[in-house]
């Protein structure tokens, strides 16, 4: 078996597959990690029980791709964690300008907002890269997740939808059945100006009870 990779058609290929491997991220080499055995969902699980608090996709990305000293496993990591706290930055920066000039007009004090996490979230999957089947690198696990998210969305909206157009169906349903009442109630009033019989009649006409309305058994 050994032999087989010796020869220069399997050394040739085993280059070319390297090659590939690299090109795929802008020859920056294999994608690489420091979670171990441990899944990016257990990584994620330890990191929030440890800081009690959710923690977003970044900070797993983050954890999961820097070595003990602080620095990146390569620099494509690096370059997806640079662009992800800038644009939390940005986003931030934006916020606190708005604040500012809200309170401006409202001659109120602003209060400062932070991101939640899922807004930080959509922030790092703009600014990390996706396979050929659309999959966020660097997630591992966590990405089903995030399908799993935009489904249950999905559904959610698409539920939430249904239920407000039988809202409105109903709805629609009683202003009919209220303006049919009142054209009923009319038409009576003038039958019964031009008919005083009619009134009494009506009047008479009770409702029939349940008791009489049951069959009599028979003894």
């Amino acid at each position: 078996m050994s032999d087989h990779w010796n020869t220069p058609d399997a050394i040739e290929r085993s280059e070319n597959a390297s090659q590939s491997r690299n090109s795929d991220r802008g020859g920056l080499g294999p994608h690489k990690h420091l979670s171990g055995q441990s899944s990016y969902m257990n990584v994620q699980q330890n990191m929030e029980e440890e800081l009690g608090r959710p923690v977003s996709l970044g900070e797993v990305f983050v954890k999961t791709h820097t070595r003990a000293d602080g620095t990146f496993v390569d620099q494509k990591a690096k370059q997806v964690a640079e662009a992800y706290e800038k644009n939390i930055e940005e986003v931030m920066a934006e916020m606190d300008s708005d604040g500012l000039e809200t309170s401006d007009h409202s001659s109120q004090q602003s209060t400062h907002r932070t991101l939640s996490i899922q807004e930080k979230d959509d922030i790092f999957l703009k600014c990390t890269e996706t396979d050929d089947k659309g999959n966020h690198l660097g997630l591992g696990r966590l990405r089903d997740t995030i399908n799993k998210g935009k489904k249950r969305k999905q559904c959610s909206e698409s539920s939430s939808s249904a239920s407000l157009l039988e809202i409105q169906q109903l709805r629609e349903e009683a202003r009919n059945n209220e303006t049919r009442i009142k054209n009923l109630e009319m038409l009576v009033s003038y039958l019964s100006t031009s008919n005083p019989g009619l009134a009494e009649f009506i009047a008479n006409q009770a409702p029939p009870t349940a008791a009489a309305s049951e069959p009599s058994s028979s003894t």
